[in-house]
């Protein structure tokens, strides 16, 4: 997350508890109580989308080395996927293929693991639909992704994957122009309040400052 986004959901949090200690005052009104439960689900959702923006990034200070054998432990487990399906759909060349360990794939040259790994991302997808029975998950696919993205940049070479972190940036964005208008919309509810109690009313609009930092 960005700072200026990082200060928001801060004051995000100072309402949404400034509305948790005066639930008595607001919540017979259901309209506020629902807009309020938004708010407190938009700052969860903010984080998780937070942590899996900073997850996609975690492997770049790692080494060649350290990237390379954590992409081949990942591999080995989609590669037991496939081939649970080969098997038991009896499908000989899929089972040639993907009949591949974790060692297999950390031994290989760094220019024949790139492409061995490139390959078998590609068959994983083509063969995703049929495989989530079998175990497999598009979560897994991505995260290997972000790896494999890692690794070329440690090589000098170009990304292969948009992915990962640009996704999780754009739906952030997109949570927090909702959580805008979702604190809009508490402002205006909030008005109902203003004389009947004051030092809730106050208390709000503090709660509701951005501290830049």
């Amino acid at each position: 997350m960005k700072q200026t986004q990082i200060n928001r959901l801060e004051m995000a949090q100072a309402t949404d508890n400034h509305l948790n200690l005066h639930t008595a005052i607001w919540n017979t009104i259901p309209v506020f109580g629902e807009t309020k439960n938004r708010l407190a689900q938009l700052i969860s959702e903010i984080k998780e989308t937070a942590k899996d923006q900073n997850e996609a990034q975690v492997f770049i200070g790692s080494s060649q080395r350290e990237i390379k054998k954590t992409i081949a432990d990942k591999m080995d487990i989609i590669d037991d996927a496939i081939q649970s399906y080969a098997e038991d759909t009896e499908n000989a060349e899929l089972l040639s293929r993907s009949s591949n360990t974790a060692s297999d794939y950390f031994k290989l040259p760094n220019e024949d693991f790139e492409t061995k790994v490139l390959a078998m991302i590609q068959l994983s997808e083509d063969t995703l639909p049929a495989m989530q029975k079998y175990g497999a998950t598009q979560e897994e696919i991505e995260d290997v992704k972000i790896l494999a993205n890692n690794f070329l940049e440690k090589r000098q070479k170009p990304r292969a994957f948009q992915i990962a972190s640009k996704v999780a940036t754009l739906s952030l964005d997109d949570q927090f122009k909702e959580m805008t208008q979702i604190l809009k919309r508490l402002d205006r509810l909030m008005k109902r309040f203003k004389s009947s109690h004051p030092t809730f009313y106050i208390g709000y609009n503090s709660s509701r400052l951005v501290v830049d930092k």
